[in-house]
């Protein structure tokens, strides 16, 4: 089944392709104009409704440690898929992310936040680790280097989109995922700098 749904996501391909960069702090200097190819998410009606918690596969955090995705059990979690040498739109997402952690206030400790880098063949944690610093993001988040398959498989049941190109830069879905406790897919937002109240507001309800 899961062959299925990788199947049918590779085959309906493209949000924004990013220039190369190491220092995602330097993003509110680009223009919008280096946004180039934008990959929109799928139906989500064409979306397995399967947790994420199925991939038993091991990834690394940003810290070195394995780390599997049942781990995140019990808490909603929000996650965005990047890779560290974008130059405009990954570091415009994880700002959104960070601005809806923000705004969660005292209820920013009962929820995960999570990044999975496409880049399996650069973003090694140390990379990771890098790119956390200079977007600020404190200790609580988790970043993850995964294999390419897993990745992969991830990214199809998060309905988000990416392909690779010859410079191995990525064009791809800029999707905000809200999973519930039990890692199944509760509500996405697409679209950078784009308003989260709705976001906030599920993930609200997931905590209640």
């Amino acid at each position: 089944m899961m062959k299925k749904y990788i199947t049918i996501f590779l085959v309906t391909g493209i949000s924004y392709c990013c220039n190369n960069t190491k220092d995602p702090s330097s993003v509110t200097n680009v223009n919008r104009d280096t946004a180039q190819r934008q990959i929109p998410a799928k139906d989500t009606s064409a979306v397995s409704a399967e947790s994420i918690f199925s991939i038993t596969d091991t990834f690394q955090s940003q810290n070195k440690k394995n780390f599997v995705l049942s781990s995140l059990k019990g808490k909603p979690t929000v996650v965005g898929m990047i890779f560290t040498s974008c130059g405009y739109a990954c570091p415009r997402l994880t700002s959104d992310m960070r601005n809806i952690a923000g705004e969660l206030k005292d209820d920013r400790a009962r929820v995960n936040f999570v990044q999975v880098s496409f880049d399996t063949d650069r973003d090694n944690p140390d990379e990771l680790k890098k790119f956390a610093k200079q977007m600020g993001l404190d200790d609580n988040w988790i970043l993850l280097h995964g294999s390419e398959q897993t990745v992969r498989t991830l990214s199809v049941l998060l309905n988000v989109q990416f392909e690779k190109d010859a410079e191995g830069n990525f064009s791809h879905s800029n999707v905000i995922s809200v999973l519930d406790k039990n890692g199944v897919l509760a509500f996405q937002k697409e679209g950078l700098e784009a308003d989260h109240d709705e976001t906030r507001g599920k993930i609200e309800d997931l905590l209640k």
